[in-house]
């Protein structure tokens, strides 16, 4: 089935220092996010994905490419513990937010800048 999921995108540098993995409906802050990042010359790219189970098979490539992976959800981190059991050979710092209300651009900017600083 693996092989009938399109492979998964990267939105910027196909390699760099964080990168921002989403799921869903999330795309729309998260790519603002990364895109200011960017423009203010920080190595920040984006993965969004669209199937989880099973996994598109690039993700492991495109994790490894990357210093530091941060999962952005609106729960409390289901997502970023899949991923934990799928691949354990990276880490994953998280962004969770429960309140019901989305994230705002400046709670993944912030985040990121945060993970860029503690190199």
């Amino acid at each position: 089935m693996v092989n009938e999921i399109p492979d998964l995108v990267v939105y910027g540098p196909k390699s760099g220092d964080v990168l921002v993995v989403g799921w869903g409906g999330s795309y729309g802050y998260l790519i603002t996010a990364v895109r200011e990042l960017q423009n203010e010359g920080h190595k920040v790219s984006l993965v969004n994905f669209n199937y989880i189970n099973p996994l598109p098979g690039n993700v492991k490539d495109i994790f490894r490419r990357f210093k530091k992976i941060v999962v952005c959800e609106l729960n409390m981190g289901q997502f970023a513990n899949y991923l934990r059991m799928k691949h354990q050979e990276f880490s994953y710092e998280q962004v969770n937010k429960v309140q019901g209300v989305p994230f705002t651009v400046n709670d993944i900017k912030e985040k990121c800048i945060k993970m860029l600083e503690d190199k």
